[in-house]
C-alpha cells in the first residue's frame, strides 16, 4: 500500500490544495493513502490559526486526506528548518510512509535536490552571508547561487525553500520517503488575487478578517466551505490575532532582554531590539512592525513573540513525543492499524488519556493545552474564550454516511 504523507497548514483548506491532494493520487495511484501533519493553532508565519485544528483537519479528511496528525507546537513556531525538520519527523515516525509529496513552483525534483544538496555544503558562504546582517533565507539563496545560479534561483520562492527544506530533511534522517515535487497552480504565495481559480491561503484570510465570506466560497472545495460556515456561525471563526493583541503586550511587558532571549535562536541582537519595541509600542501589530529589519523578517519577529507569550523556549525541539491524531478518513482506521506494528512514538487519539502517558511526555502536553486555551481567548464568540477544550475534544472520524 502506498502511503503518502503531507505537510500542510490548511489554513484555510482551499482549491489548491484539493488540487496537490488529487495531483499526488493522479500520480502515486488513485488507492494511495494520504496522511497530512498539519500545523495546529498556530502556523508558521508566527500567527494564529483562522480557524482551530480539528476544524481545519476535519475540513482536510472530507476532501481527501485519510488522516491529519498534528505537528509538534515547537515546529509550527519555527523557521522553515524547523518546521521541515518537526514535520518530517512525525511522518518518518509512523513507520509506514513510503512517500512525501509537497508543491513547488519549479517542481523539478532532481533541481531541488541539487540545491538541497548545496545547501548543506555552504557553511562557510552561509555564515558570511548571516554576519552581513542578511536573514537566513536570503543567506541561504546568495550562498547556493554562488555555487550553482539555477539552483539558487528556487530558494526566492517560499514553497520552493520549503520544498528543499523537506529533501534535507529527508536526507539528515536517512528517511525511506520518496519524494515527490507537485507543481502548485493557483495565486502566488501571499497574493492578493487568486489565478485560475486558485486562490492563496492569505488572499481568504484577508477576505475572512473582512467579513467577505462569500467570495471565500468559489474557492474553496463544497466540503470545506461548510466546515467555515458552520465554524463562523458558532462564534469559533475567523480567528484573528487583534482579539488578543493587548493579552500578548501584557505578557511581553513582563519580560527583559534576559528574559526574551531564551526564545531568540542565537543571540544576535533581537532580544535587544524586541525589548526596545515592547517597551515603546502600543500593540503587538506595532511592536512586530518597529522591531522587522531585513536582519530580522516579520515571520521571525511574530514567532518569537508568540514563542515567549506561550512560554516555548528555542531549546524545545522540533521534533515530536508523541503522535496527536486530529480527523480519521476513510482509510484512516486502517491506517492506525497498521501503525500499532510500526510507529515509534505513543499515539494520543482522545487527550483525554493524556495524563496516564509516561511522566516524561507530561510538560510538552501541558504546553500543549496552555497553547490551546490561550487560542480559545482569540475566538470571536465571548462565550467559546473557556479554558479547558484541549481536554474537551476529539478526531473528526469520517464515516460512509
Amino acid at each position: 500500500m502506498t502511503v503518502c504523507g503531507v505537510v500542510a497548514e490548511y489554513n484555510p483548506f482551499h482549491a489548491g490544495h484539493a488540487h496537490h491532494i488529487a495531483e499526488t493520487r493522479r500520480v502515486l495511484g488513485g488507492d494511495s493513502a494520504i496522511v497530512c501533519a498539519m500545523s495546529g493553532n498556530f502556523v508558521q508565519r508566527g500567527d494564529l490559526a483562522v480557524m482551530e485544528k480539528y476544524a481545519r483537519a476535519e475540513a482536510a479528511v472530507r476532501c481527501g486526506a485519510d488522516l491529519v496528525l498534528e505537528t509538534p507546537l515547537a515546529a509550527c513556531l519555527s523557521s522553515a528548518e524547523g518546521f521541515a525538520r518537526g514535520a518530517v519527523s512525525l511522518l518518518d515516525a509512523l513507520g509506514c510512509v513510503t512517500h512525501l509529496s509537497f508543491g513547488a513552483e519549479q517542481a523539478d525534483l532532481a533541481l531541488l535536490q541539487r540545491a538541497a544538496g548545496l545547501s548543506r555544503g555552504q557553511s562557510e558562504a552561509l555564515r558570511q552571508g548571516l554576519a552581513a546582517g542578511l536573514p537566513y533565507a536570503a543567506a541561504m539563496q546568495q550562498a547556493v547561487s554562488a555555487a550553482d545560479p539555477a539552483a539558487g534561483a528556487l530558494l526566492a520562492s517560499p514553497n520552493n525553500t520549503l520544498g528543499i527544506e523537506y529533501l534535507r530533511a529527508l536526507a539528515a534522517r536517512g528517511s525511506r520517503m520518496q519524494p515527490l515535487a507537485v507543481e502548485r497552480k493557483g495565486g502566488a504565495h501571499d497574493s492578493d488575487t487568486p489565478a485560475d481559480g486558485l486562490p492563496s491561503a492569505s488572499y481568504l484570510r484577508g477576505l475572512l478578517a473582512g467579513g467577505d465570506t462569500g467570495t471565500c466560497r468559489p474557492l474553496m472545495p463544497e466540503a470545506s466551505f461548510a466546515v467555515l460556515e458552520r465554524e463562523i456561525q458558532r462564534g469559533a471563526a475567523p480567528v484573528t490575532r487583534s482579539a488578543v493583541d493587548q493579552a500578548i503586550l501584557a505578557h511581553l511587558r513582563r519580560l527583559d532582554v534576559a528574559a526574551l532571549l531564551p526564545f531568540c535562536s542565537g543571540d544576535d541582537g533581537l532580544a535587544h531590539r524586541l525589548a526596545d519595541a515592547i517597551r515603546d509600542n502600543p500593540s503587538f501589530s506595532a511592536v512586530c512592525a518597529a522591531a522587522q529589519t531585513r536582519r530580522y523578517p516579520l515571520a521571525r519577529v511574530r514567532r518569537v513573540l508568540l514563542r515567549a507569550w506561550l512560554d516555548l523556549p528555542q531549546s524545545i525541539s522540533p521534533e515530536p513525543e508523541y503522535i496527536r491524531v486530529l480527523a480519521i478518513g476513510r482509510q484512516g482506521r486502517a491506517l492506525l492499524r497498521r501503525m500499532k506494528d510500526t510507529y515509534a512514538l505513543p499515539v494520543i487519539i482522545k487527550p483525554v488519556a493524556e495524563r496516564s502517558l509516561p511522566e516524561g511526555l507530561q510538560p510538552a502536553l501541558a504546553r500543549d493545552a496552555l497553547a490551546d486555551d490561550l487560542y480559545a481567548l482569540a475566538y470571536p464568540a465571548p462565550e467559546r474564550r473557556v479554558g479547558g477544550g484541549h481536554f474537551r475534544k476529539t478526531p473528526f472520524c469520517l464515516t460512509d454516511d
